[in-house]
């Protein structure tokens, strides 16, 4: 089988919608696939796919870019890993009469940036829904029209979103991802918390990973764990937001407890992983959260607010606890929870038995593998694109 996956996020960012793409590139193409890429450049480790270039951000250009590549890949289907609404309705017409699917990371405004009104959830969050309205209605459009034959989405709550903006629930495919197993083992078992516990978050730094939430819990357990450290670790992707952060740190007296550190080596990452006592995503709204489940790999204690598929990574698990989205009080009780918490001598073993069978690589593989032969086999319906007057949003 001969797939060609276009993205127009770019291959030099790390994490996110590069990282699946990768995944995806190396497991098809160990199954014995033709793998293509249309993007800018392709991401580190996706060096098995034959690269075509698109220019990202996309433009005018997009779909004579991806028609030429089609032409020189001629692929058995198309998989469009990441798109704007603008970009496509360019690819629409193109893609027309082809088999191919649309994964869908998250959809406006959601994980949208807001460079302002940080210190209020309800002005930040009404104002970014009116800033991108015109993009989710786009979105509404092109899902109600029947311009997407299928859609893959990464989490439940994802699905709701997608379905709830039109595209029809068959047509909508709920594929986990999967979870990479660490450079060294875990460790074999739960240490106990130290005097001093150190507390890990790994997110892009923006308004909706939910940072200042775990800056408020923080704060609230000083009196009982005066040694306790806070890093986040990430790219920092709203300026503004970073100054929020470091103005809520002052504001608490927590300026030699909580760091804000930029982007780190992969094995720089995973030791901060075996070094942190318990892994905290705050976030507010995520469409699989992949750096949750990695967490899950290395450290046993883990705290996460409810978005994505951080509760199906933590359900049944003795060392996680899942907690509702904006809510730093409840943060703050679920970390006093699993700091005083002792944790089953099997935990990480059971942990690694119990995510390799519901997140395991080969599961996600498999899954695509058979909705690519669905759709060659023409039994989800491909409908005819969408006119050239398409809502040009993103």
């Amino acid at each position: 089988m001969r797939v060609l996956i276009v993205s127009d996020v770019t291959g030099y960012m790390h994490g996110g919608v590069p990282a699946e793409t990768v995944a995806l590139v190396r497991g098809l193409a160990a199954r014995g696939h033709a793998v293509g890429l249309a993007g800018d450049v392709p991401p580190r480790g996706a060096e098995a796919a034959q690269h075509h270039r698109i220019t990202v951000p996309t433009g005018g250009a997009l779909g004579d870019e991806v028609r030429r590549a089609i032409g020189a890949f001629r692929p058995d289907a198309i998989h469009v890993m990441a798109m704007s609404s603008r970009g496509l309705a360019q690819l629409a017409p193109v893609l027309a009469g082809r088999p191919w699917l649309l994964t869908c990371h998250s959809l406006p405004p959601h994980e949208r940036k807001l460079p302002r009104w940080h210190a209020s959830e309800a002005l930040h969050y009404g104002a970014r829904a009116v800033r991108f309205l015109p993009h989710a209605l786009a979105w509404r459009w092109l899902f109600r029209r029947g311009a997407v034959p299928q859609a893959v989405v990464h989490s439940e709550a994802m699905r709701q979103v997608v379905t709830r903006y039109g595209q029809p629930a068959a047509r909508c495919a709920l594929i986990l991802l999967g979870c990479d197993a660490p450079g060294t083992p875990a460790p074999a078992r739960p240490e106990p918390v130290g005097p001093a516990p150190r507390l890990l978050t790994m997110a892009g730094v923006a308004h909706t990973k939910g940072l200042h939430d775990a800056v408020e819990a923080i704060a609230s357990l000083l009196h009982d764990h005066p040694g306790l450290t806070y890093r986040i670790v990430g790219e920092v992707r709203d300026a503004s937001y970073v100054r929020h952060l470091e103005s809520l740190i002052r504001r608490h007296g927590l300026g030699e407890r909580v760091r804000i550190t930029p982007n780190l080596s992969h094995e720089d990452k995973e030791r901060a992983l075996r070094e942190a006592d318990v892994y905290v995503q705050p976030s507010h709204e995520e469409g699989f959260c992949l750096a949750y489940i990695e967490a899950a790999a290395l450290v046993p204690r883990l705290v996460g607010a409810d978005t994505g598929a951080i509760a199906a990574i933590g359900a049944g698990d003795a060392g996680a606890r899942t907690v509702p989205v904006r809510s730093p009080a409840r943060l703050a009780q679920a970390l006093r929870e699993v700091l005083g918490a002792t944790l089953p001598a099997d935990l990480m073993a059971r942990r690694a038995s119990r995510l390799a069978a519901a997140f395991g690589w080969p599961h996600y593989l498999d899954a695509h593998e058979a909705l690519y032969r669905r759709l060659i086999g023409g039994t989800v319906e491909v409908r005819a694109g969408v006119p050239a007057s398409a809502p040009q949003s993103r």
